[in-house]
C-alpha cells in the first residue's frame, strides 16, 4: 500500500463566494514548500468523581474544532498575487499588456479561500474552508530563494477520498530570488544592509459561538500591524539619527527581475527603535534596528504591495 510523501502532495486554492462554502469550479494548483494547515480537535479530560469503582478516569470528550496552520510558498511572479489578495483584499489593476496590481492594507473586510491539501498516494484530500490569511513573514538576505510564510485561520475541514478541485489550473512559474532584492529609504537605496525581515499581521480573531458542528463562526480582522528589523553594517548614522529623533521615513522592500516584473512592498511611515552598535570582536560592526509601521495620512494606508507582471487584473479579482 503506498504511503503519502510530500513530493506527491498538492495544494489547491480558490476564493469563496460564500464564506465557509467551497467553490464548485476548477481550482488553482499552487506551488508551495510546506503547509501544515488542517483541523485539530483536542481531547479534554473529564475530571468526574464517582464514575466506576476506582481512580481511573471517565472517558474524555472532544473540544471545539480549530483550523489553523502556515503555508510557506515561493515568492513568484504570478501565484504570489493570489496570496496577497487573501492577505490584503483584491487589488486595483492598471495596464494593458504589462499590468500593475496594487494591494493596500487596511481594508474593512477581507476575502476567504477554500484550500485543499491533497495526499493522492493514500488517497486523502483535506478541504479547508473559510480560510483567511492572518500573517505574512518575509525575510531579506543577500542569497537564497525568496519565500513567504503565511499564517492561516479557517472555519472547517472535511476529509474525503477524492479531490474537490475538478481539473486544476496552473500558472507559469517564475520565481524571485533574494539576490534580486533591494531596500530603499525615502526613495534612496539603503546601503550596507546585511538582512531584513518583515512581519505583517491582520490581527485575526476566531469567533467562537455555540454551534452543533463545533466550528468557529468566522475569522474577523482586527488592527493591522507591520513590524520587522533591518540589520546594517555601521557605516553611517542615517538610521541611528532617525531613531534618535523619533521621526518617520518611507521604506520599500522589493524583488525585481526587470521594469515590468517585480514585487515592491512599501511601508509609508516607519519608526525605528534605538539600537546599540556592539563591538563583538575584530570583524565588522553591525546594528539591528527594530521597526514599526503606521498609518500614513498622505498615502491613506500603512502598507502598499505592488506586483508587476503580465497577468490581467481578472486573475486576482
Amino acid at each position: 500500500m503506498p504511503r503519502a510523501i510530500g513530493a506527491n502532495c498538492r495544494l489547491l486554492m480558490l476564493p469563496e463566494t460564500v464564506y465557509g462554502t467551497a467553490p464548485g469550479s476548477n481550482w488553482r494548483r499552487m506551488p508551495f514548500l510546506s503547509c501544515d494547515l488542517g483541523a485539530e480537535q483536542p481531547l479534554l479530560d473529564a475530571d468526574v468523581i464517582g464514575v466506576g469503582s476506582n481512580r481511573d478516569p471517565a472517558a474524555p470528550f472532544l473540544d471545539t474544532v480549530t483550523v489553523a496552520g502556515q503555508a510557506v510558498v515561493p515568492v513568484d511572479l504570478i501565484n504570489i498575487g493570489h496570496w496577497l489578495r487573501l492577505l490584503l483584499g483584491a487589488p486595483t489593476t492598471t495596464g494593458t499588456t504589462n499590468f500593475i496590481h496594487t494591494f493596500a492594507s487596511g481594508a474593512a473586510s477581507l476575502p476567504s479561500n477554500a484550500m485543499e491539501i491533497g495526499y493522492p498516494d493514500v488517497p486523502s484530500f483535506d478541504v479547508c474552508t473559510g480560510v483567511r490569511a492572518d500573517t505574512l513573514e518575509l525575510d531579506f538576505t543577500p542569497t537564497g530563494a525568496a519565500t513567504a510564510t503565511f499564517g492561516l485561520l479557517g472555519q472547517g475541514s472535511v476529509r474525503t477520498g477524492a479531490t474537490s478541485g475538478g481539473t486544476p489550473t496552473s500558472a507559469a512559474y517564475t520565481a524571485f530570488n533574494k539576490a534580486q532584492g533591494s531596500i530603499t529609504r525615502s526613495g534612496s537605496a539603503l546601503a550596507q544592509v546585511t538582512g531584513a525581515r518583515l512581519t505583517f499581521a491582520n490581527g485575526m480573531e476566531a469567533v467562537r459561538t455555540i454551534r452543533a458542528d463545533r466550528r468557529v463562526e468566522g475569522v474577523d480582522p482586527g488592527i493591522a500591524r507591520c513590524t520587522g528589523q533591518i540589520t546594517v553594517r555601521f557605516e553611517n548614522t542615517t538610521l541611528l539619527a532617525q531613531a534618535q529623533a523619533g521621526t518617520a521615513a518611507e521604506f520599500a522592500l522589493a524583488f525585481t527581475i526587470d521594469a515590468n516584473r517585480s514585487l515592491t512592498i512599501t511601508l509609508h511611515e516607519v519608526y525605528l527603535a534605538l539600537a546599540k552598535t556592539p563591538i563583538e570582536g575584530p570583524a565588522g560592526v553591525e546594528a539591528s534596528f527594530d521597526f514599526r509601521a503606521a498609518f500614513n495620512a498622505t498615502a491613506t494606508r500603512m502598507m502598499t504591495a505592488v506586483l508587476r507582471n503580465q497577468q490581467a487584473g481578472t486573475e486576482y479579482a
